[in-house]
């Protein structure tokens, strides 16, 4: 299972998505992340992802892992997802190749519509301060979620 990120930007009760402009998840709004590159700890996938992909420096030591999620379509496997909250950076969050204009949004009324069917379950957990480890499961093709499971995160 190949292992990715995803990190929010957040500032009190907001938090800064941006649209997918290409790829997996094209069209959904979504957090900054990818893929862990060979040799790379997942917080410094972060790092670099929110580097490339909204032109801003954070440091490690700000990023704070709330949540391990395995997503699989169908019963296949497609990603271990290590999602982290950041609250301090260098910059100004900026469109990317990757990702349009970021927009702040409401942390308790996200545009759930916008984004993954699983959002709606695992996002108010952690953002209800929880940190979790889960697995999501969507139908085959990815359009529907079928189930969700979690725990603690440990």
């Amino acid at each position: 299972m190949k292992m990715t990120t995803i990190s929010f930007l957040v500032n009190g009760g907001r938090v800064l998505l941006a649209e997918k402009k290409r790829g997996f998840g094209l069209g959904f709004l979504n957090g900054y992340g990818g893929k862990v590159q060979e040799g790379e700890t997942p917080a410094e996938a972060a790092v670099r992802e929110l580097r490339e992909e909204a032109s801003i420096t954070v440091a490690p030591a700000t990023l704070d892992k709330v949540a391990v999620i395995e997503f699989f379509d169908g019963d296949d496997p497609v990603t271990e997802c290590h999602i982290f909250f950041c609250t301090a950076w260098s910059g100004e969050p900026q469109e990317s190749e990757e990702m349009a204009t970021p927009e702040w949004f409401d942390r308790a009324h996200p545009p759930f519509e916008r984004m993954w069917a699983a959002d709606r379950v695992w996002l108010p957990l952690v953002f209800g301060g929880q940190k979790i480890q889960a697995k999501a499961y969507y139908a085959k093709g990815i359009k529907e979620m079928s189930r969700f499971e979690h725990m603690p995160l440990t």
